[in-house]
């Protein structure tokens, strides 16, 4: 009776079983590219308001099956490609997919958190991104970050010259900070890198003054431009916010390249070029007119015997215009496995200076391995090691000491002649205090680097249903810097020999070490149509900081051993330790990727504030609207428009120090002690902080062939660190004090698209435009003035109410602010930038990029200097025939003011201009087989032409480096290059 009870049930759940079977279903498709028709590996396939989904194969086939007879949305997505959606069913389920490509970067991956990240078509900032193509694909860059010029709206890039090596300063969306540098934090791949502006002690020997005119370059110049994938800038505390401590002046996320499933490819890349100078100002001839009327009467017999026994030598020529080679050779090598992706790179460049025995030499190799560990875990790794060497030369500041070309060549007449005779023997210079080709050719300014960064990252995930998933992320890493520096004088130069201790030799060693870990839960689950990303996590971070400057003079006769030295010191000694802890909380909530909104706040303690143990708050929201994403919209010309609005707030760092009082060494009777310092510390110092308010909206037309973006925003920065002036009956002078306020209002506007999309022909185009104006709301002291040399020559107001680029200077005007008259202002009117790329028939390819900056006023020290010796190009001309030459009286009258070396500095460039041609396929199988995939071959060029009438070498020149203000001052640089190159590359 048991076995015929059984049979019924048996058959009843082979019924169920049979009808779970019958109600399945599966879809199959291919995926292709629409363009070239080809197939796309590695395209998404993802069931809309779940966690399913799958990637197509080398093919661009993909499966997927259902479990029930319920229709179901799939989203089919690819890099560099718009996605599309199609619904699917059990009489639909054959797809044939054409994904067209993404021109306007819509569907772009933009980091949003710091384990979180969004389309671009839903974010709600104005986050600016350059591509590997964006960086590389025109032409061979100097550094990464000269490679942003004209690139990032909102950006405000100077250079300390043009020196190999790079030395770049960025300001994002105007000044963040009155004290030190506004300069953006440097995230590479997750490590906290650093990229400070380094002392080499040039300015020491030379007498300039401080570190900040030592020309020196930051540390981005380390970087291999090649191995970078994309570049992501945060350009305001509304996008930065969840950075905390280290983002007010914004954050630039680098990304570099990965390996990818499938075969291995093997890239070769050579690079050959030379570069020479993009513009020299020329040298006034001599006569005898000229001599008679320069030199006082008792000069001119010796002055004129000169003239008429002289050989006339145009030495900015001479110096300056001499043909650079140049080379970058790189191999890549790429692939994997579903798990494990790999991509190795090697990097030799080799740049000559325009300048005789200048010049950059960087070695770099670098390794990224992704490995799924399990279906649950998966680990990345990123190891890079750089080596460079840099001989930067003698140019910029200098005082009376002879150690910069271009300081003394201003005041030496062209029928001199400075060359060594048969012998050797170099000519004193009777005209300055030294002879700059002895300098050129004997004196040494070197730079010695070695690098190593670490990066990895662990995932693993802890729960995953068909709606929701939880995971854990890891990530960190370190960066170890070393930079060894020489900076030696002989003793056989003509200053050296007039010193009591001839020979100078200024040793330095520098090392920072940064550790930073980052922690993170994030959950993922929907919400109705809503999905939900919610992510909290913390931050530590380490930075360790260690330099050493020792000086020697009076050497012996060819030795640069201190212990060779009569004289020697320990010029700096310094070490710092700094520890910063975060927490943070972000939840994102997406509607149908109509309305997507974002909360999220991070507490931060740091060494550096008054209070270490003090938390600060840094809160952010935002919020987009895809109006074209409702059912009512229907447009057939704007297919996106999506207003946003965003908040944020950052901080920047308290200078190391600033809570303690300083003790310097003394020697009192001969007994060792300490003396304390003119400036008191301040236990109650808090770090800057910024708010912003930022309001945009974003346009898409005709099926997002183009794209319109325009952005304005208000950022405002609080508790700026001024010196406070105390009473002289407190013993000390001054303590830094959080007094001042600024405001940045600006607006960024970008129009790109294809403004032809044919099979055979494609002309892409990008405009963009951006202004900031900065305003001194409150300072908190008394007006002042400081920042280049004084009033006599060109200075920076600091008054409430006025910008702090509002440069100033002689005659005196007791109606103004200050004191003093107002003659300029350093901030630019706006910047725009066009670039544009033009395919044809798919193997010819030409790009170029313009950059236009208007308005915005250099102190050109230059000029200064050049008609201060009369060799300025023109000098003796006499425009307005009143017998006085162009030279002694420089407009506007009286001609004794700071006016005259005020000038505007607007210009425009011709930034990057490349051609180059991919060999027909058909044409390398019938020549080397499957042995080679690819074949392209090109030229070009950046800094090709620059049209100004600045009378300097170069407009974008800040003998400053990267200060906030003042890095407007030109005096006597390295020369812009304009570099030349012809390219090979071989893909195997």
């Amino acid at each position: 009776m048991r076995k015929i009870y059984k049979f019924p049930l048996i058959l009843a759940l082979l019924m169920i079983v049979s009808g779970v079977s019958m109600a399945q279903y599966t879809v199959t498709g291919v995926v292709k590219d629409d363009r070239r028709g080809e197939p796309l590996l590695g395209a998404n396939i993802l069931v809309r308001n779940t966690t399913r989904g799958t990637i197509t194969d080398l093919e661009g086939r993909f499966t997927i099956s259902f479990d029930n007879n319920q229709s179901a949305v799939l989203v089919i997505s690819s890099l560099g490609f718009l996605s599309q959606t199609f619904a699917v069913s059990p009489s639909n389920n054959n797809l044939q997919v054409s994904l067209i490509e993404d021109a306007t970067s819509l569907e772009e991956v933009v980091i949003t958190g710091l384990a979180s990240s969004v389309k671009r078509s839903n974010l709600a900032n104005a986050v600016s991104s350059v591509s590997s193509k964006d960086l590389m694909g025109t032409t061979t860059v100097q550094t990464t970050d000269g490679a942003l010029y004209g690139k990032v709206a909102g950006a405000t890039i100077r250079s300390n010259g043009g020196a190999p090596g790079g030395g770049i300063s960025i300001q994002l969306r105007g000044i963040s900070s009155l004290s030190g540098a506004s300069q953006p934090l440097i995230i590479l791949d997750g490590v906290y890198i650093n990229n400070s502006f380094q002392r080499s002690g040039r300015a020491t020997v030379s007498g300039a003054g401080g570190a900040n005119q030592d020309d020196g370059a930051n540390r981005l110049a380390d970087l291999n431009p090649s191995d970078i994938e994309s570049i992501e800038v945060l350009k305001g505390p509304s996008a930065a916010a969840i950075y905390g401590t280290r983002a007010n002046a914004g954050v630039i996320i680098i990304t570099t390249k990965r390996g990818a499933e499938g075969k291995t490819k093997v890239s070769f890349s050579q690079d050959i070029g030379f570069a020479q100078p993009l513009r020299l100002l020329g040298v006034d001839d001599w006569s005898e007119e000229k001599i008679n009327f320069f030199f006082p009467e008792a000069r001119r017999p010796v002055e004129l015997e000169r003239f008429r026994q002289g050989t006339k030598i145009d030495y900015e020529d001479y110096f300056y215009n001499n043909t650079a080679l140049l080379s970058n050779s790189r191999i890549t090598i790429s692939g994997g496995t579903d798990k494990t992706k790999f991509f190795v790179s090697g990097n030799i460049n080799t740049e000559d200076g325009t300048v005789r025995k200048t010049g950059f030499d960087r070695y770099s190799i670098r390794t990224n391995i992704d490995h799924k560990i399990s279906d649950k875990i998966k680990l990345g790794v990123s190891s890079n090691y750089i080596k460079s060497n840099t001989d930067r030369g003698f140019t910029g500041n200098q005082n009376n000491s002879g150690a910069s070309i271009g300081y003394s060549i201003a005041y030496v007449p062209n029928y001199f002649d400075l060359r060594p005779d048969a012998n050797g023997i170099y000519p004193v210079n009777p005209y300055f205090s030294e002879n700059p080709i002895a300098v050129t050719d004997n004196a040494v300014n070197n730079s010695e680097v070695n690098r190593f960064i670490q990066a990895f990252n662990l995932d693993i995930d802890l729960l995953k249903t068909n709606t929701s998933f939880l995971k854990a992320s890891f990530a960190g890493g370190l960066d170890f810097l070393q930079n060894s520096t020489l900076v030696y004088l002989p003793e056989f130069l003509q200053f050296q020999r007039g010193q009591a201790n001839p020979g100078d030799a200024f040793w330095g060693k520098q090392e920072s070490f940064n550790t930073n870990f980052q922690a993170a839960l994030v959950y993922n689950w929907n919400l109705g149509k809503v999905n939900m990303n919610s992510q909290a996590g913390l931050v530590r971070l380490d930075f360790k900081n260690s330099s050493l400057f020792t000086r020697g003079r009076g050497l012996t006769p060819g030795q640069r051993n201190l212990q060779q030295a009569t004289v020697q010191e320990i010029n700096e000694q310094f070490n710092s330790e700094i520890q910063e802890a975060g927490v943070f909380l972000q939840q994102e909530a997406n509607f149908d990727d109509k309305i997507i909104g974002t909360v999220g706040i991070r507490w931060d303690k740091s060494t550096l504030n008054g209070n270490p143990n003090e938390f600060y708050a840094f809160p952010r929201a935002s919020l987009a609207v895809n109006i074209a994403n409702f059912d009512f919209w229907n447009s057939t010309v704007v297919n996106q428009l999506k207003p946003r609005i965003a908040y944020g707030e950052t901080a920047g760092p308290v200078a190391f120090g600033s809570t303690f009082t300083p003790l310097g060494g003394a020697n009192i009777g001969g007994l060792l002690g300490s003396v304390v310092s003119t400036q008191i510390g301040n236990t109650q110092i808090r770090p800057e902080t910024a708010k912003e308010l930022e309001f945009g909206v974003d346009v898409g037309f005709f099926r997002n062939r183009v794209s319109l973006e325009a952005t304005y925003y208000i950022k405002t920065t609080q508790n700026n660190i001024q010196s406070l002036n105390l009473a002289p009956s407190t013993g000390v002078n001054t303590t830094p004090s959080n007094e001042a306020e600024l405001e940045n209002k600006g607006f960024e506007f970008g129009l790109s698209g294809n403004v032809i999309d044919k099979s055979n022909f494609r002309w892409f185009s990008r405009v963009l435009y951006w202004q900031n104006r900065v305003n001194l709301t409150r300072l908190g002291i008394p007006t002042y003035i400081a920042g280049a040399f004084g009033s006599g020559l060109g200075t920076f107001l600091y008054a409430q109410g006025y910008a702090p680029t509002t440069i100033v200077g002689s005659p005196a005007d007791p109606s103004n602010p200050g004191g003093f008259t107002f003659w300029g202002n350093a901030q630019p009117k706006f910047n725009l930038s066009f670039y544009n790329t033009v395919s044809i028939a798919r193997n010819l390819e030409l790009s170029f990029l313009l950059d236009w900056r208007q308005g915005g006023d250099n102190i050109n020290l230059t000029s200064f200097l050049t008609d201060g010796g009369g060799t300025t190009n023109g000098w003796f001309d006499d425009d307005d025939g009143d017998g006085i030459p162009n030279g002694r009286q420089r407009p506007p009258a009286p001609f004794n003011n700071a006016g005259r070396w005020v000038q505007d500095a607007s210009f425009m460039k011709v930034r990057e201009i490349g051609l180059y041609y991919t060999i027909p396929k058909t044409a390398i199988t019938n020549t080397f087989g499957s042995s080679v995939e690819n074949i392209k071959i090109g030229a070009s060029a950046n800094n090709v032409f620059l049209f100004t009438k600045y009378k300097g070498y170069d407009p974008e020149t800040s003998t400053f480096g990267a200060q906030s203000v003042a890095n407007n001052v030109d005096i006597a640089p390295y020369p812009t290059p304009r570099r030349i190159f012809f390219h090979l590359t071989v893909d195997f």
